[in-house]
């Protein structure tokens, strides 16, 4: 293991990869405002910086940590959702390379977190059916 601090990209490709589920979409258009919400209570993404534009908030953070999840095969969009990819099994080496155990159930913690308020979110109310 490589003895380094983890770069945010790292941090958010964890989160984003650890909360997506098999053929359950994780939406993307609200992962920008949702960890944007949670970086107040998440220690480990202080090091994340937003541009907000009005009720619009972006971090290119994420957005490389998106794009970096696509381009090594760890996760799939379809109509504008997250899906896991076929190389997925493969990420958790790929951060136990340079994360020490606490940071990586750090992030897992995290991931938990977000997955919740990603799926709460992403929830349609019952009357709207």
């Amino acid at each position: 293991m490589v003895n380094r601090t983890p770069r945010i990209k790292d941090i958010i490709s964890g989160m984003i990869l650890l909360a997506a589920r098999d053929r359950d979409p994780m939406p993307l258009a609200k992962l920008h405002s949702i960890i944007h919400e949670m970086k107040s209570h998440e220690s480990i993404l202080s090091g994340l910086r937003f541009s907000l534009t009005g009720t619009v908030c972006y971090s290119r953070d994420i957005d490389q940590a998106i794009n970096h999840l696509i381009e090594d095969g760890f996760l799939e969009i379809v109509d504008g959702s997250a899906f896991v990819g076929e190389h997925a099994h493969e990420f958790s080496r790929y951060l136990s390379g340079f994360l020490t155990n606490s940071q990586i159930q750090a992030v897992h913690s995290a991931s938990l977190r977000f997955h919740e308020r990603v799926r709460r979110d992403a929830k349609v109310p019952r009357n709207l059916k």
